[in-house]
């Protein structure tokens, strides 16, 4: 009798990583933006397709690129800049034992560490202190738009019964898309709705479904020119 075999779920992040992450590297960042503004998505699908992702993972694997261009991109300008010594940038996963000490409480009579992560986070060499926490969004939809209003005040905000261990730090999110009728998005765009959200950057027109749509070079440049500034204002 012949034992079937278990089948070895296929994962999307190593996927990314074997067949896509290589090609979306420029020799430098403004090759990087280039290379990124003239993706086709038509290897992502044909990748899904081939290895038979279900949604749920194609969207991931698509959603890898967005996050991976956000890292290379700083690290360099870090490089660029000759900053290497005093920057580095890197994704944060949090849990009980590890993340960004964010927040201290009293929790059975102890003080306690409550920790968060962030896609991209941008630290200060000397003493490893968090400056920015980049949040990387396929698209910002209503239900995204509050929790990154709520994350904006966990992580900056003065809270009752805790001691804020990020104070200063700069919080901006960068999303493909929004996925907002106009007026919620002048809504959030114009107002204090956004909290203290530093910066959003959208990088494509339209909405998800406008596949056609590439990313915008300005809006990348945008994004570009506020990191430099960012890092080479500080002290």
């Amino acid at each position: 009798m012949s034992i079937k075999k278990k089948k070895i779920k296929v994962s999307a992040k190593d996927i990314f990583d074997k067949y896509l992450a290589n090609s979306l590297i420029g020799k430098n960042s403004s090759n990087t933006i280039e290379i990124f503004c003239i993706l086709n998505y038509n290897n992502f699908y044909n990748l899904a397709q081939k290895y038979k992702l279900e949604e749920r993972q194609i969207s991931s694997l698509i959603g890898f690129k967005d996050e991976f261009f956000v890292g290379v991109l700083i690290d360099q300008i870090i490089k660029e800049q000759n900053l290497g010594n005093k920057f580095y940038c890197k994704k944060i996963t949090a849990n009980e034992k590890s993340g960004l000490a964010a927040r201290v409480i009293k929790f059975n009579g102890k003080d306690k560490i409550l920790t968060i992560g962030g896609d991209c986070v941008i630290f200060r060499k000397l003493d490893d202190k968090p400056l920015m926490i980049i949040e990387c969004k396929e698209y910002i939809d209503m239900i995204r738009m509050k929790e990154l209003i709520g994350e904006s005040r966990v992580i900056k905000d003065d809270v009752a019964e805790s001691i804020n261990l990020l104070k200063g730090i700069k919080f901006c999110v960068f999303s493909e898309v929004l996925e907002l009728t106009e007026g919620w998005a002048q809504f959030l765009d114009k107002s204090d709705l956004k909290h203290q959200i530093d910066k959003i950057f959208v990088i494509r027109d339209g909405k998800r479904k406008d596949k056609e749509n590439m990313p915008v070079k300005e809006n990348l440049i945008r994004f570009k020119e506020y990191i430099e500034n960012f890092i080479l204002g500080i002290k």
